[in-house]
């Protein structure tokens, strides 16, 4: 099947083992990118936009992003691996993993196989390798992948697709992915590829239609049509997933990392963090710590 969502990549944010006692709460608060979290021992009850659901050792939960999420533990001790990750391209406020792919809340790890994903994502990401970040996101399309494999079986009923749901889904997808029967321009993607890779590169859209061999107006009216926004918009949100996981992952100040990724006004990036995290940069890393 040849649509965007054959191009969607997913970029990770974080990851860290927690491990809390009978008197851990997460209070209600909104999720600015997706989660999922493994659970390794004690049971703890989740509340996803209003549903309940309650999670044991071997099970995977999975947070969509922009849910609204509180949680406490149900027994004397909780303890969970919790990676965080975000899509290289937003689609009019759907998210692709639930619209598409089905994912569901919980998902079961009767063998262990996902576990040692997040166990690896968790290694590789603590290594001083030159190679750690091929391996991270290579462990994280993995999981991702597995999550999806159990969001195909949960919609069956009698060896077939519920063909309702699947219709359903494809209509939504119409309105609010923009769904389209080809692929991505190469010269597009040859942009987008190059943006994600430089992140702190100055790129102006002259630049960036030389890149694509086009004039300046095309390349704006083609870019959009392409991804679903205009080429700044696109940079600044790429932008600010490297500031979140530098945030998440370093002591580095704000101040740096907005200077680090081209932001000559720490303020300017202070606003556009909070636009697309609903946070400050500060209040992000302090939410991780809690």
């Amino acid at each position: 099947m040849n649509t965007y969502i054959n191009d969607v990549r997913f970029n990770f944010l974080f990851i860290d083992l927690y491990s809390f006692g009978r008197s851990w709460v997460y209070p209600e608060s909104r999720l600015p990118y997706n989660m999922f979290r493994y659970i390794t021992k004690g049971t703890a009850a989740f509340f996803v936009d209003g549903k309940e659901l309650e999670v044991h050792p071997g099970e995977i939960i999975y947070l969509p992003q922009n849910s609204t999420l509180s949680c406490h533990a149900l027994g004397d001790e909780i303890e969970f691996y919790s990676v965080r990750f975000a899509a290289s391209v937003s689609y009019g406020g759907g998210n692709i993993l639930e619209d598409y792919y089905h994912i569901p809340n919980v998902i079961r790890d009767p063998d262990g196989q996902a576990r040692s994903y997040f166990e690896n994502i968790y290694h590789w990401i603590r290594t001083e390798e030159q190679s750690k970040m091929f391996w991270v996101r290579g462990y994280l399309d993995i999981l991702i992948g597995y999550a999806v494999s159990q969001g195909k079986t949960s919609v069956r009923t009698d060896g077939r697709y519920r063909m309702a749901e699947e219709e359903y889904s494809l209509e939504k997808l119409k309105i609010r992915i923009q769904k389209s029967n080809n692929r991505m321009d190469s010269r597009i993607q040859l942009v987008v590829d190059y943006l994600n890779m430089h992140p702190a590169e100055e790129c102006s859209v002259r630049k960036m239609s030389g890149m694509a061999g086009l004039s300046e107006s095309r390349f704006r009216t083609l870019f959009r049509q392409q991804v679903g926004k205009k080429p700044s918009e696109y940079l600044n949100e790429i932008r600010v997933m490297a500031a979140a996981r530098r945030l998440l992952v370093s002591g580095d100040n704000v101040s740096d990392i907005a200077y680090g990724l081209g932001y000559n006004d720490v303020n300017y990036f202070i606003r556009i963090f909070k636009k697309y995290f609903c946070m400050t940069p500060k209040q992000y890393r302090d939410t991780a710590r809690e």
